[in-house]
């Protein structure tokens, strides 16, 4: 354990690192109308997030496999450095295909970032301070992913898109230096071949499936042959990942730990969590923006309420972790969540602005009460050698859930609005001055159009959450103490 004042400038340093990478997966939700509407694109609307997810993706598990073989703080830096590098390109972007493109290199450092920073708390805090401290950084967490939106939106009206990529370069420096000056720690150096043939083929199947999502579905229709045969060729590799997780010396994602009840029920529920949370960045600041009429700023703001309720709840559930079961709390938080979903699912226009921010309020306090349990009961079911990569699994599943969510959802948004035949309409309904020189009746069809689509989304989303309740009930009773790892004693082994 690091001594007091070195470990609260680690963990300083880690939050920051982790406010830069949850940021980024949700600053451009603001930012992409007004980059749509200077690059073109809005068809490939959801690439731009999905790029991200699916390359911070894929890599998740092997940085935390990296930083159990070779330490946490190397692997943390280069991850850093490549999502700055990202960052700088992003920014510098001249066209769509461009920004997805910096956008998928950014994502693979923010795949080693997120993980490693939360392995480390778990190497430097005992139990009994991981549930609070967790708490914490859940809160940063969920300030940062809820905050792009305000963020990006501030950053784009009053400087530009291109700016939201920029700020991460001072910061993300500053959280590099701190760590390389402060944490010190000497782990065992083992020379153990990686597997990158597990992480090619996880890479191609979720590409697969994730091409078949946003590009089949426009190019040639959901029924075509051709989507039908990426979305095979995505199971087909997925079975070929399974098979090659189970032969690999040293797996990406060690089969085993899913043995573990706790870890397995905790997976499915982070997908869930994933898919719920990247879906509402993506999808209701557009709401805000395209059926209020409101500006980038307009489009963040709305998810303000999220921002208040989650820290405040996932601070309350790391204080309560140690005295109620994991289940409970995780019960509470599912409810919550599926109760302001449905609610979500029937907004509209001319809704109160009030029961917005109610709606938004209870999702935050849902999710608080619900990612403590998921994310500290797997890292503390696990020992130190396997705490890296058991950690790095809670942000890919989280993570995988939402790549694929936001883009399905794209789809389905797509397809209403090619139905309606108002899809490149839509891009003047999100910039100010063209929404306001489209004429009235077709500004009520574009924006009807879009609402339609938005519903239907905001509807999967109310499914998504009575499946994560469904969860809920099937997470192990009992304390966090009787799910913890513990060592054998000498007269066990």
């Amino acid at each position: 354990m690091l001594p007091g004042r070195p470990r609260r400038l680690v963990t300083s340093a880690l939050m920051l690192g982790m406010f830069l990478s949850a940021l980024e997966a949700t600053a451009v939700a603001a930012a992409v109308p007004t980059a749509v509407g200077e690059l073109g694109g809005v068809g490939r609307y959801s690439w731009v997030f999905s790029a991200y997810l699916l390359a911070s993706t894929i890599v998740v598990p092997l940085f935390g496999k990296l930083a159990d073989l070779y330490g946490r703080r190397p692997v943390y830096q280069a991850s850093m450095a490549l999502f700055l590098v990202g960052s700088m390109l992003c920014g510098i972007a001249g066209s769509f295909t461009q920004l997805v493109l910096f956008r998928a290199i950014q994502g693979l450092g923010a795949g080693g970032v997120t993980p490693v920073a939360a392995t480390v708390i778990g190497d430097v805090y005992t139990l009994e301070e991981r549930g609070r401290v967790q708490g914490l950084f859940s809160g940063v967490w969920a300030l940062a992913s809820l905050a792009g939106p305000l963020l990006g939106g501030l950053i784009t009206d009053a400087l530009s898109w291109r700016w939201i990529f920029f700020v991460n370069v001072p910061f993300g420096l500053a959280s590099a230096w701190i760590l390389a000056r402060y944490l010190q720690e000497e782990p065992p150096r083992r020379e153990h071949p990686l597997d990158l043939l597990g992480t090619g083929i996880l890479t191609l199947a979720i590409t697969s499936l994730l091409f078949a999502l946003t590009e089949g579905v426009t190019l040639w229709g959901v029924a075509d042959p051709r989507t039908l045969a990426f979305v095979a060729a995505a199971g087909a590799g997925l079975l070929l990942f399974l098979r090659q997780e189970r032969r690999a010396p040293e797996p990406m994602l060690p089969l085993e730990l899913f043995k573990i009840r706790l870890i397995a029920v905790a997976s499915v529920g982070n997908v869930l969590i994933g898919a719920l949370l990247l879906s509402l960045t993506a999808y209701v600041p557009l709401f805000a923006q395209g059926i209020l009429g409101g500006t980038a700023v307009d489009a963040g703001t709305i998810l303000t309420p999220v921002l208040i309720g989650w820290p405040i709840a996932s601070t309350i559930s790391g204080r309560l972790l140690l005295r109620l079961s994991y289940r409970s709390l995780v019960l509470a938080g599912a409810a919550l969540v599926l109760a302001a979903c449905v609610a979500l699912a029937g907004i509209d226009a001319e809704t109160p602005r009030l029961w917005i921010a109610a709606i938004m309020l209870t999702i935050g306090l849902g999710m608080g009460f619900q990612s403590i349990p998921y994310f500290v009961g797997v890292q503390s079911a696990v020992p130190w050698t396997r705490r890296g990569v058991a950690t790095s699994s809670t942000q890919f599943f989280r993570l995988i859930g939402g790549a694929v969510a936001v883009a399905a959802l794209g789809m389905l948004m797509q397809v209403r609005l090619e139905n309606a035949g108002v899809a490149e309409q839509v891009e003047a309904l999100l910039q100010p001055a063209r929404r306001a020189a489209l004429a009235q009746p077709v500004l009520a069809a574009t924006s009807g159009a879009l609402l339609d689509g938005l519903q239907a989304i905001y509807l999967a989303m109310a499914v998504i959450a009575a499946l994560l309740l469904v969860v809920a009930f099937t997470f192990p009773a009992g304390s966090a103490q009787s799910h913890a790892h513990r060592e054998p004693s000498p007269q066990e082994q």
